[in-house]
């Protein structure tokens, strides 16, 4: 960009309006980051470094609208109690080591 222009609008007057989320939309999107996050902790086709991220996820204790505690407790399960299990599952099946 030549210097004293600006940029144009990201948005004009023409352009949609922005999505609207209601409660189904945010439900629905923990409820597929949870299964996929979790299925890609274990995937062996998965980089290692997805995998690394996904496991990092499910063991961070953070608190904010998509973390795995908020997106466990939404589903109806107790986060440390689904986190437990998935990782002693994981151990005992040989996905992971313990």
């Amino acid at each position: 960009m030549q210097a004293g222009k600006r940029a144009p609008p990201l948005a004009g007057k023409d352009s949609p309006p922005p999505p609207s989320w209601d409660d189904w939309d945010v439900f629905a999107m923990r409820e597929t980051l949870l299964v996929e996050t979790m299925a890609a902790a274990v995937d062996g086709r998965s980089a290692t470094s997805t995998r690394a991220k996904a496991w990092a996820w499910i063991e961070a204790n953070d608190e904010h609208p998509f973390s795995f505690r908020v997106c466990a407790l939404a589903m109806g399960a107790d986060p440390e109690q689904l986190r437990a299990m998935f990782r002693d599952t994981a151990v005992r099946l040989g996905l992971i080591a313990s």
